[in-house]
């Protein structure tokens, strides 16, 4: 996703971690529809799940403005809401063409499918200004989240609910900034830590019970429909937050004391987020997906893994990037923002 500011010396180490999390992306929504019935898959995605969409919030957060000028504006129409509206007519044309109807977001007024991250991100990058202003901004965001998942009424609706629920994260990197990741400095007992609470997580992971009930990691589902609409459900979610705020930042340490030469892919991960959605259509309408994830598992997890490479890779392409601007968002640009010359 992108940056929301433009910054006079880049962090290569959030590059990195940028690419690390939209591989993880791509991989996760790869092998997602199977997981239901998949329990070698399932473990791997419910451990992705616990810290990559709270840590790519968070990301977000540490590239963000406190502040909200006109120019600020002018940037989010043409970084969040141009592919967010250019996209969002792809996908539902791309959906009525092979199904002959426009798709069930379309029905419940939501974006299609992950494209909820960038109507989400909008509203988080407006309502940052607000909360900054704050004495207690987290504790206030956490307190929002917790009684939105009470409500009936936010869930998909123009991702009303995924957007207050991982709010407390994209505001706990605004808060964090770059300086935990600056430092060249190894120290031995962070990342041994770090390693541990990984190590800890994992083994979480595979000891839960089949009927684990993974949508709680979606963030777009109540507490009723989850089961939980009472006290012991707001502690659970209370528990999520620690759980996912605590491995993925030992996740993002580890990652940030490493150049893993991934600097190219995190700088062109909005590309990536834009068409790995099409990518994996076009491999589940021509049976290609469904027959990969049929297969015995050492080969239906190398494969998901490297063909989410190969969609990484090709959508992080310059071409890509060129493409899309000069055909589709350089186009709707025009189209939205104001000329003020």
């Amino acid at each position: 996703m992108p940056p929301q500011a433009t910054l006079p010396h880049r962090n290569t180490a959030l590059d990195n971690i940028k690419g690390v999390l939209i591989f993880l992306v791509v991989f996760g929504h790869f092998i997602e529809l199977h997981i239901a019935t998949d329990a070698f898959l399932r473990p791997i995605w419910i451990f992705i799940y616990a810290f990559h969409m709270p840590m790519f919030a968070l990301v977000s957060g540490i590239f963000s403005k406190k502040l909200l000028d006109q120019q600020a504006a002018r940037n989010l129409i043409k970084t969040i809401v141009t592919p967010l509206i250019a996209f969002e007519l792809i996908y539902e044309c791309t959906e009525y063409v092979l199904m002959g109807k426009l798709s069930v977001y379309a029905g419940l007024i939501a974006p299609y499918w992950m494209l909820w991250y960038l109507m989400s991100l909008l509203c988080w990058r407006l309502l940052l200004p607000l909360f900054a202003s704050m004495r207690f901004p987290l504790v206030a965001a956490l307190g929002l989240s917790l009684l939105t998942t009470y409500s009936e009424h936010a869930g998909y609706l123009l991702s009303g609910s995924r957007t207050l629920i991982f709010f407390p994260y994209f505001l706990l990197g605004s808060i964090m900034g770059q300086s935990v990741f600056l430092s060249e400095k190894r120290d031995g007992r962070l990342i041994g830590l770090a390693l541990l609470t990984i190590a800890a997580a994992v083994v979480t992971v595979y000891s839960l019970p089949p009927l684990f009930d993974y949508r709680w990691l979606y963030g777009s589902f109540s507490l009723n429909r989850l089961g939980m609409a009472n006290l012991t459900g707001t502690l659970y979610q209370l528990l999520q937050y620690g759980v996912s705020s605590t491995l993925g930042i030992a996740v993002l340490y580890l990652l940030s004391r490493q150049d893993l030469k991934l600097a190219r892919i995190g700088q062109q991960s909005m590309y990536i987020f834009l068409w790995h959605g099409m990518a994996l259509i076009i491999l589940q309408s021509t049976g290609v997906l469904p027959s990969i994830l049929h297969m015995p598992p050492a080969a239906r997890l190398s494969i998901s893994l490297l063909c989410s490479g190969l969609i990484v890779l090709i959508a992080a392409h310059p071409y890509c990037e060129r493409w899309t601007q000069r055909l589709i968002l350089n186009p709707f640009s025009r189209l939205l923002i104001k000329n003020t010359g």
